[in-house]
């Protein structure tokens, strides 16, 4: 059942006074539709609303001072919907994979010549030769329908997400990606070795119930952590691996 972004939800979330001090948010999974509250928090820089069902853009207006929009795994189906957040100067980074407008051909050269002002749009950040090309698209291929075969279930990708993590009430289990719908780092790939070759003495007992204590109060703080930090840890596990 759809719900309706409220005052409650927000100041609970984010500990603020108020909502005109709200400057980073993060409600995604909670099938949040209605954010019609956004006009009421002309402050807010960060938002992660990935895993709603919201279905327009209009609200997001507001946000004059928006600098990063993560809206993954919604249900926004006209690319048109990019003309309200023309006027969001400060806006760097924009998340709209697994929506039904990013099926659109010219999806990525639209929303560059749209928001020229973006650095990263997705996963990727935006090359100087993709504004230049965006420059010569044609914006009436906005009103070209997006492909009517797309699909709520996300295609498999190369490599799976080696792990599954739940949402904070445990009724979502976001496959391929992280608690803020973003996709998840490739998996590199480990030669195998014959067998007996280099192998290290089994742990004991007491080694792998303290790993198992351990790994259990990180999952434990990842929930608490904002977006930036999320990021740090992102790279610092990818330089582990």
């Amino acid at each position: 059942m759809s719900k309706t972004l409220t005052a409650d939800m927000v100041l609970t979330k984010t500990k603020a006074e108020s909502l005109f001090a709200v400057k980073n948010l993060n409600l995604w999974g909670n099938d949040i539709e209605d954010v019609k509250l956004l006009r009421q928090m002309p402050n807010v820089e960060v938002l992660s609303l990935s895993v709603n069902r919201i279905t327009s853009l209009k609200e997001f207006a507001a946000c004059s001072k928006l600098q990063e929009l993560y809206l993954r795994k919604n249900n926004i189906t006209d690319l048109s919907e990019l003309r309200y957040l023309t006027n969001l100067q400060s806006l760097r980074v924009l998340w709209l994979w697994d929506n039904p407008c990013a099926d659109h051909p010219q999806y990525r050269q639209l929303v560059i010549k749209l928001l020229p002002n973006l650095m990263k749009l997705d996963n990727s950040a935006i090359a100087p030769e993709e504004k230049a090309a965006a420059q010569k698209v044609d914006l009436s291929l906005l009103s070209a329908p997006a492909p009517a075969a797309y699909e709520e279930e996300e295609p498999p990708r190369e490599v799976e997400s080696k792990y599954e993590i739940l949402s904070n009430n445990s009724a979502f289990v976001n496959r391929g990606g992280d608690a803020y719908g973003r996709p998840a780092p490739p998996q590199r790939e480990v030669p195998r070795r014959k067998e007996n070759e280099g192998q290290t003495p089994k742990s004991s007992k007491g080694d792998t119930q303290r790993n198992e204590n351990i790994l259990c109060a990180v999952l434990a703080l990842l929930k608490e952590l904002d977006e930036g930090s999320l990021e740090l840890v992102r790279r610092d596990i990818d330089r582990k691996l």
